[in-house]
């Protein structure tokens, strides 16, 4: 869990490019243990930004990438809260699919992950590539027994009607 001032991941989430500037969708957001660092899901290694963490910390966790397109409501929810409070950020996986969950004087944001490598396999949001290919392996086409049921001389003609 990284624990920061509201204003200043407000700043940082301020720092991402728009949806519209990206080759994928998606903002990195990956805890070292000191600090918070932005990046995008085209350039995973460049550092766009960073914000420090202050209060109580726990240990790093690796990159959380989430959907950029969700940023402006999670800055816009952000912007009612006082700058200068607390905000605890952790990735959750109690579940599938894994947040970034915000914490605050009793108020919880939460903004969907596309990838968290951290989160345990069986929890893990599964790519595009994986969900078509799992969605193939579980398609099993209905066989129907073409002999039950109405034909065409038995219902007085044309199938339509």
């Amino acid at each position: 869990m990284a624990q920061m001032r509201i204003g200043d991941l407000y700043g940082l989430l301020s720092r991402a490019p728009r949806r519209r500037d990206l080759e994928q969708d998606g903002i990195r957001l990956v805890y070292d243990g000191k600090a918070v660092h932005l990046s995008t899901a085209d350039d995973p290694g460049a550092v766009i930004a960073w914000a420090s963490t202050c209060g109580f910390v726990t240990g790093p966790w690796g990159g959380v990438t989430a959907y950029s397109a969700s940023l402006a409501s999670v800055r816009a929810w952000m912007r009612m809260l006082d700058r200068e409070d607390l905000i605890d950020l952790t990735p959750v996986w109690a579940s599938t699919p894994v947040v970034l969950a915000f914490a605050t004087g009793g108020q919880v944001g939460a903004w969907p992950v596309i990838a968290c490598p951290t989160a345990p396999a069986d929890r893990r949001p599964a790519s595009v590539s994986e969900q078509s290919a799992e969605s193939s392996r579980e398609f099993r086409p209905v066989r129907r027994d073409v002999t039950s049921g109405p034909t065409a001389s038995s219902s007085g003609g044309s199938p339509s009607g």
